[in-house]
């Protein structure tokens, strides 16, 4: 747990510097990283991409608090059950945009945290049927004295699957998780992406999450 906490201080020290799209992550990242084979569980580890983001978006406030996204981000805004929506472009090499949506449904509501994080996790899929519960990452830290739930898995996402039943796979994608346990109940956080766009948003994510305050 030492190397996430020492990341999470450099990112919430890091989170006013302005950022530099035009600089180019570490290619060899996506290249290491290889998402279709499973990764070793443990502590959640951000893993650092060279791209910076300013945490001066438009605030959103539920559930008791109040947290600011990195004005890098597209913000889509709220829209059914999601609260928030935001979405980060595709860095050099890969095509799709990594998304952070946000979802809470009342004090109490929503299930278990347990339960949620391992319904995330079962959306990814491991190379040779490996179970992806069995290589996730987990972690926990505060905001404002409210704990915060974190993990992150590498895989192929299934993405969709809710109305339709329809998914489609996207290999070579990471699935980062949060939940915080605010004043008014769970307030969660669901981050998917390709890998290298993915890390880049996580670290913005995690800044904006350790920024959090109660109302």
């Amino acid at each position: 747990m030492k190397s996430f906490f020492k990341l999470v201080v450099f990112t919430a020290l890091s989170a006013m510097i302005i950022v530099s799209c035009g600089k180019k992550a570490d290619e060899s990242t996506s290249k290491t990283n290889s998402q279709s084979t499973p990764t070793v569980a443990g502590d959640f580890v951000l893993e650092s991409t060279g791209v910076t983001f300013t945490l001066k978006g438009t605030s959103t406030e539920l559930a008791g608090i109040i947290f600011t996204p990195a004005s890098e981000w597209t913000d889509f805004g709220p829209s059914g059950m999601r609260q928030a929506s935001y979405a980060f472009s595709a860095l050099e090499g890969e095509t799709d945009s990594a998304t952070v949506t946000v979802f809470y449904f009342g004090e109490g509501g929503g299930g278990t945290i347990a339960n949620n994080l391992d319904r995330w996790v079962g959306q990814m899929e491991l190379a040779e049927g490996a179970d992806p519960h069995s290589f996730v990452q987990k972690g926990e830290m505060t905001a404002d004295g409210m704990k915060v739930h974190l993990i992150k898995v590498n895989g192929s996402y299934n993405a969709g699957g809710m109305m339709s039943g329809a998914t489609v796979k996207k290999d070579n994608y990471t699935m980062v998780g949060a939940v915080l346990e605010a004043p008014e109940g769970n307030v969660f956080f669901k981050l998917t992406g390709p890998t290298k766009t993915a890390n880049a948003m996580a670290e913005a994510m995690v800044g904006m999450l350790k920024a959090t305050k109660k109302l």
